[in-house]
């Protein structure tokens, strides 16, 4: 098995990511030939944020609709996701762009993670205290060794767009 960055391939993960519902499920809505199941992908989420690692930053993101190759998250800024201007922090930002993509990568018929080999975030706005975002992340194309993806952060309320992120993961051959 491969090493992935920033955590090791280990029985049940990939890419330090778990990833349950491999094979066929029963019941729940199915994201592809390989049965990922809306509930799966948000034990795959949980097991993530719940690590003693990075992503717990993340534990108050909530999954609010997937469909294949596209995932739909929110979460309310607190102030522990602030810089010193009160504002949503940009590492948090590309955080938020880096597993919400993945996400998103995992809920598709390959089902796999991939390992970051880019990204690039804009930022156009700043998000306060208390408000709202949404996360929505969408798979432009999936080939064989390379996935690109896109994600919008936006204002819940307004739509207002916060910041955008572009992804581009290697699959592996």
């Amino acid at each position: 098995r491969r090493k992935a960055a920033g955590g090791t391939a280990r029985r049940g993960c990939r890419a330090g990511v778990a990833v349950p519902g491999r094979g066929r499920a029963s019941g729940g809505q199915r994201g592809g030939s390989m049965g990922f199941t809306l509930e799966s992908l948000r034990e795959a989420m949980k097991y993530m944020v719940e690590s003693k690692g990075f992503d717990r930053v993340l534990r108050k993101i909530k999954l609010q609709s997937a469909t294949p190759g596209k995932v739909v998250c929110e979460m309310k800024v607190e102030e522990e996701h602030t810089n010193r201007g009160g504002t949503l922090h940009g590492g948090l930002t590309a955080t938020l762009v880096d597993v919400v993509s993945t996400a998103a990568l995992l809920y598709t018929e390959r089902a796999t993670p991939g390992v970051s080999v880019d990204m690039n975030i804009t930022y156009t706005s700043a998000a306060k205290v208390g408000e709202e975002i949404l996360i929505t992340a969408q798979i432009l194309k999936q080939g064989k060794t390379l996935a690109f993806a896109t994600v919008d952060l936006t204002d819940k309320a307004t739509g207002k767009l916060i910041a955008q992120g572009r992804h581009t993961k290697f699959l592996g051959n």
